[in-house]
């Protein structure tokens, strides 16, 4: 591992702890709500299946029984017959496939998606959202393989939801979790490290590090790809251009929360949460060791950073 990772180390405070009711947590996701942030949710998807829905204040307000999903991703904003209704997808944990769901946000109701065959050449290992427009929503889908294919699924007012192959590209080696920030794409390979590739499928940077979680995000205008391992309690942080290690990230006690003491599945939002603390967006981590999904507020989380970094 790169030597930097020793050198440099930051403490961030936890904000709030959510119970996870089903123990441990493969993934966890964002589905912010424009017109009324506060009533924004938190996925999460626990490894016996299904998903949990919480809502800010970590209330579960709804549970969705099925199979059991490996990587999430979300569609907020997608209008489906001219309305608001947004989409969560996942990938299954057997490789079957990919799984849709709307989400009736009043209610915090889940439907499943009658979606048409996504059929990648080399099967189902994750996914991640690349791109939500109008009318369609473009997702990564990672291969068994060293491979990954562009999806994208749109409205064209048929019973199922169209789903059309638009583009495949090779991996330096076989992924399980990816994000998109930017003109790039992140994956993760348990093997290999973390991967930044262009839109053409480009490598322009790697760095071998052990992590089972990926997440990228903006802090205070700082691009971070953060990783965390599933069986220790720090996180680690990457220049998201070129890959090198920047920080080792501890999350402490907050007032009444403990820390997180086995950092598992990782996820960051900038999209507003309404209240004070998630105005900026969020940072959710499952914690392994106390099976709770602990949330950081993002602008807290920038604060601690650049602070640090900047003494």
């Amino acid at each position: 591992m790169p030597e930097a990772l020793d050198e440099t180390t930051r403490e961030v405070l936890v904000t709030a702890a959510f119970e996870a009711g089903n123990g441990d947590v493969s993934a966890v996701t964002f589905l912010p709500r424009a017109d009324v942030p506060s009533l924004g949710a938190i996925i999460a998807a626990p490894r016996d299946g299904g998903l949990d829905l919480y809502d800010a204040d970590g209330e579960r307000r709804a549970q969705h029984a099925g199979a059991r999903l490996t990587t999430l991703a979300t569609a907020p904003g997608f209008q489906l017959r001219g309305e608001s209704l947004p989409l969560i997808f996942g990938s299954a944990a057997d490789g079957s496939g990919v799984l849709g769901f709307a989400v009736v946000m009043d209610q915090f109701t889940v439907l499943d998606l009658p979606l048409g065959e996504i059929e990648p050449v080399d099967g189902v290992a994750g996914l991640c959202l690349l791109e939500e427009g109008i009318g369609y929503v473009d997702l990564v889908i990672l291969g068994t393989g060293a491979s990954a294919e562009i999806w994208r699924i749109s409205d064209t007012g048929e019973d199922a939801l169209n789903v059309t192959r638009t583009a495949q590209m090779p991996l330096p080696a076989p992924a399980r979790a990816c994000s998109a920030m930017g003109e790039s794409l992140y994956v993760l390979s348990p093997a290999a490290g973390v991967a930044r590739l262009t839109e053409s499928g480009e490598v322009v940077a790697e760095v071998a590090v052990a992590a089972s979680g990926l997440a990228t995000g903006q802090f205070n205008g700082t691009p971070l790809v953060i990783t965390s391992t599933g069986n220790g309690a720090n996180l680690e942080a990457f220049d998201a251009n070129d890959l090198m290690p920047t920080a080792t990230i501890t999350v402490v006690d907050g007032l009444s929360t403990p820390g997180v003491g086995q950092a598992g599945a990782i996820s960051v939002t900038d999209q507003t949460y309404g209240y004070t603390a998630y105005s900026q967006g969020m940072v959710a981590i499952f914690d392994r060791e106390d099976q709770r999904v602990k949330v950081i507020s993002r602008e807290a989380f920038a604060r601690a950073y650049v602070a640090e970094q900047a003494d």
